[in-house]
């Protein structure tokens, strides 16, 4: 659940840099989660979740300029619903044990020139409309991507967004047990539209202004500047805002964050205000629902309990530290929200361990959470295991 920069086009870069030759690549991963909640001890199987996925990825640039991307991912419990858990970290359709296999990824990526084009199944990362990594299974999306560099310094970007399989808390909706993995379009059927420009024209800093239209339901924007004030100290800033085309309500967010690097050594405070009359609309990912359990772009949002912080009237500070032993990479976050209403209080600290156990990668967690007084602790682990044929 950590946010990461906004990387649509760095993903595109990479595709692209792989034209000319056939890439199979994949992971395996088994992902565990427990809480005490309720009456319940952790590791209890009531209060504890479980899936096992496979994906596997093809790439291939079938003549100059025209590359074909597909992918294809499975998800099961293995019958991990008969000892340890009761539940599953993505809903496996009309079923909840039930074995779902879905094409995450089919598209064709053109080159021309400065300008390249994405169209078909894929991910997306931008402030409101993004593939959420936290799970065991990201959300993805039938768009229509076009890229184009041809100003200095300045890339834009244009989106046509026709479906995607977000779900609030779940992330990845899986209705039925096909193929079409559960995409369904926004506002009933219709699509959704964003334009984006990031520009570096101003040395040391990276600029970003973002614009969304969901017909029937909202509009949005967002405007983010990241400037690199020394070579260990950036300093980030941002606003965001969504206006509901049905209803009175809106949502306007504004969030700083001071952050060092240095070695092995990184550390970050950040701060976001929302305004009082965001209406019970979250600034937060439109794709997955822009609520609580909804991963929020702002600086300040948690590792585990998401979209408090774009709640309305929150308040949130956070803090984290990061040291990289080598061998491991330990992270400790906190993070402190106050909004309004019941229920939307979050205060959360979470310490992380990541390392490398032969062929895999494993990803620990412990947090600490309290929601509106009450309290829960939750444990994480998830082991993925990438490879390529």
């Amino acid at each position: 659940m950590k946010f990461t920069k906004l990387s649509l086009i760095a993903a595109l870069a990479v595709t692209t840099a792989m034209a000319g030759d056939a890439k199979i690549s994949g992971d395996a991963k088994i992902f565990y989660g427990t809480d005490n909640s309720g009456s319940n001890s952790l590791f209890d199987k009531e209060n504890s979740i479980g899936d096992t996925s496979v994906s596997i990825d093809y790439t291939r640039e079938v003549k100059d300029g025209v590359t074909l991307n597909l992918g294809v991912t499975g998800v099961s419990t293995l019958g991990l619903e008969n000892d340890l858990v009761s539940g599953t970290w993505v809903n496996h359709g009309p079923s909840v044990v039930n074995d779902v296999v879905w094409i995450d990824t089919a598209n064709i990526v053109l080159n021309m020139g400065k300008t390249t084009a994405v169209v078909g199944r894929q991910e997306l990362d931008t402030p409101f409309f993004k593939s959420e990594k936290w799970n065991i299974a990201a959300n993805t999306f039938d768009a229509a991507v076009l890229v184009n560099s041809d100003i200095q310094d300045t890339t834009l970007v244009g989106a046509w967004v026709g479906r995607g399989n977000g779900t609030s808390g779940s992330t990845v909706n899986l209705d039925d047990d096909t193929l079409g993995g559960g995409l369904t379009g926004f506002a009933g059927t219709n699509p959704a539209y964003a334009v984006g420009i990031i520009n570096k024209s101003i040395p040391n800093t990276r600029l970003q202004l973002w614009g969304y239209k969901i017909p029937h339901t909202a509009t949005a924007q967002w405007v983010q500047a990241d400037i690199a004030a020394t070579k260990e100290i950036s300093v980030g800033l941002q606003y965001a805002g969504t206006d509901m085309t049905n209803t009175s309500g809106d949502a306007k967010a504004y969030g700083a964050k001071i952050a060092y690097e240095g070695g092995p050594l990184s550390a970050s405070l950040a701060y976001s205000k929302a305004d009082d009359d965001n209406a019970g609309v979250g600034i937060s990912n439109i794709a997955t629902g822009y609520g609580t359990g909804s991963e929020s772009s702002l600086y300040t949002e948690a590792y585990w309990n998401l979209g408090f912080v774009g709640q309305a009237g929150a308040k949130a500070f956070a803090g984290d530290v990061a040291y990289d032993l080598g061998a491991a990479q330990l992270g400790l976050r906190y993070v402190d929200s106050d909004a309004l209403g019941t229920a939307n209080d979050l205060q959360e600290a979470a310490l992380t361990l990541s390392t490398k156990v032969g062929p895999l990668n494993a990803d620990l967690a412990y947090i600490d959470g309290e929601i509106d007084g009450e309290s829960t602790n939750t444990a994480l682990i998830m082991l993925t295991a990438p490879f390529s044929l």
